[in-house]
């Protein structure tokens, strides 16, 4: 599904109606009987409804929504401003009809949609803010008033506080950072008809996974008579003194996706509980008890053994261990065909500690940074701490580009930057998949796919999705406070 910018939204509106003969009036009334669909899905026994209607055709939504409520059931209360110059005359009757609103009243903001450029201010400004003070639910026609449509996430003006955003067609970027959601509340994409085609003059590189993409790609049917070397053989450097547990859940969520092969190299310290939790995975034992600092057998100059290699979970920062991560990239950059690799946790803290390193990750390695990690990278690149999740988004993209590098930087809507785009917000997940483990299965899920041959930016797309796919089944089966890293593995 694309995202596109809101300067394109009312050309894409104009090429639609243009295209097809539909006319703007008809497309209003679609609009708005899709969302009083979604509405009374979401409210089944008919109240009282506020409707607020601003200028454009947000107003005219809004407009029509009410007229719709109505023929319903609803006892529909409906106020229209068209411009600034409408709400003083008014405002003694709008104090007043505020004040005799009822217990469970239900609001509809139309007031202004998503081509705002500027901070709400005067008339409306007071509008937005009573609204807010009512402590009503409120439900927004394509996007709550005073939020601006393309992420900026450092609102100046008062802005609708929404329960649920009704959005028509497309996504707003806006919809995709945690800043916005006390404004957005739980937001909602809905069909009126003009996807699934071409726009002349309009192109975004934002697009949200879909499954239609993923089900193109994944899974990839297995030949009778394949074997397990036909399937990749992977190599995941993980693990310290007491964090063996995250080497554990990157190797078992690697062979959960299919992979052929996968040596794990440990600190002695991990050598019997892998043995024990996790017999299909061979070991490559290090010299060093409680940390990493030998480079894995099988990296020789010359020798192909491995088609992909990940690091970082519970790796740890020895000196020793930065040591081995130097060599490591070193050593990979004098492959003549470079395995795939996956950087996540520690290996990444390294590098951010360590900026030279930077240099040496090889073109299309995928990175997969929590929003703290990132920071640290960004630094690292001599990037500005970033003011909120839009411009740390942005700096994303900038890294994938400048670095040729696939950025998944993990959140509610995690971003996969690649070098050239498009750039991919993620549709799946939780938050009871906040918890300890979750961004090691991430990494052996992108580390399993990598090595069976697939596209770095693929992998990265598809292991997301996949992670957030699992996590939802595994709440379905317990509950957004239960679910443990092992039980997304355990739907995979």
């Amino acid at each position: 599904m694309h995202i596109y910018r809101t300067k394109d939204i009312r050309h894409i509106d104009k090429c639609y109606t243009d295209s097809t003969g539909v006319s703007e009036e008809a497309l209003i009334e679609r609009a708005a009987g899709a969302f009083v669909h979604a509405f009374t899905c979401r409210e089944t026994v008919p109240g009282k409804v506020l409707v607020v209607a601003g200028p454009g055709n947000n107003g005219a939504d809004a407009r029509s929504v009410a007229r719709l409520l109505e023929a319903r059931g609803w006892e529909t209360c409906l106020w229209n401003f068209p411009d600034a110059s409408s709400v003083d005359p008014v405002r003694e009757a709008w104090d007043m009809c505020l004040k005799q609103l009822p217990a469970g009243l239900r609001v509809v903001d139309g007031l202004f949609g998503s081509g705002l450029s500027r901070p709400v201010t005067g008339p409306f400004a007071r509008i937005i803010e009573d609204i807010n003070n009512l402590g009503a639910k409120v439900y927004a026609v394509d996007i709550p008033s005073g939020l601006q449509g393309d992420g900026n996430t450092e609102v100046a003006g008062p802005v609708v506080r929404a329960t649920v955003t009704l959005t028509f067609q497309f996504p707003k970027l806006a919809f995709f950072f945690a800043e916005n959601f006390r404004y957005t509340g739980e937001w909602e994409v809905l069909d009126i008809g003009m996807g699934a085609r071409d726009y002349p003059g309009v192109s975004t590189p934002y697009r949200m996974i879909e499954p239609v993409w993923v089900n193109r790609l994944f899974p990839r049917k297995r030949h009778p008579f394949s074997y397990k070397n036909q399937y990749g053989h992977a190599l995941l450097l993980a693990g310290s003194r007491g964090k063996v547990g995250a080497a554990l859940l990157a190797a078992r969520s690697c062979l959960r996706m299919g992979t052929g092969l996968l040596t794990v190299h440990v600190p002695a310290v991990g050598e019997i509980p892998f043995y024990s939790a996790l017999p299909e995975a061979m070991l490559s034992v290090d010299s060093h008890a409680h940390y990493a600092g030998d480079m894995p057998s099988g990296l020789e100059p010359g020798q192909q053994v491995f088609t992909a290699v990940g690091a970082g979970p519970g790796l740890g920062k020895s000196p020793e261990t930065v040591c081995l991560m130097e060599r490591l990239l070193t050593r990979l950059a004098a492959y003549v065909q470079i395995p795939r690799l996956v950087l996540d946790a520690d290996a990444l803290n390294i590098v951010s500690e360590n900026p030279r390193l930077l240099s040496l990750i090889p073109a299309r390695s995928v990175l997969t940074p929590h929003p703290g990690e990132f920071d640290r990278l960004a630094a690292a690149c001599g990037l500005n701490k970033p003011a909120g999740g839009c411009h740390r988004a942005m700096q994303a993209i900038q890294i994938a580009a400048e670095q040729d590098l696939v950025v998944v930087l993990k959140g509610r809507y995690t971003l996969i930057a690649t070098p050239k785009g498009p750039h991919w917000f993620n549709s799946t997940g939780n938050p009871g998949m906040a918890t300890a483990g979750s961004g090691d299965v991430l990494t052996g899920i992108i580390l399993g796919l990598l090595a069976q041959g697939y596209d770095p930016a693929e992998a990265a797309v598809l292991g997301v999705y996949l992670h957030g796919k699992a996590g939802d089944s595994a709440v379905a089966a317990s509950s957004e406070h239960a679910v443990l890293a092992g039980d997304i593995i355990s739907h995979l």
